[in-house]
């Protein structure tokens, strides 16, 4: 029973050690993380774009919104990454998907909004 014990002491420490010394994904380095995040991103909003062909109204605009995010992802992937680093945004998934939500919509897509009002 006490090798039982501390065999399942010994294993439960290493886990937690490998996952604090080696945080969420230690293979990857922070740009790399972020890099392949907005890749994912982009991946994503490219599959949306079908929506443009959409008969409904709504789905076209979500569309058409999906492809100005995959554009304004892919024309300033380096220059997110880089405030993404210096502001410190971590590995959260959440938090780097608000980030790029934030700053496409406060520039590209609130422009594209008012040309589509008028």
């Amino acid at each position: 029973m006490k090798t039982f014990t501390c065999l399942l002491v010994f294993v439960a420490v290493f886990v937690f050690s490998g996952h604090v010394l080696g945080g969420e994904d230690g293979s990857l380095s922070l740009t790399a993380y972020y890099q392949s995040a907005i890749d994912d991103e982009i991946t994503s909003c490219q599959e949306k774009q079908s929506l443009q062909n959409s008969r409904s109204v709504h789905l076209q605009r979500k569309g058409h919104l999906e492809a100005s995010k995959a554009q304004f992802l892919i024309a300033n992937r380096e220059h997110l990454v880089a405030a993404m680093m210096k502001d410190g945004i971590g590995r959260k998934p959440y938090k780097v998907q608000r980030f790029l939500n934030d700053k496409f919509h406060c520039t590209c897509y609130a422009q594209w909004q008012a040309k589509s009002h008028f």
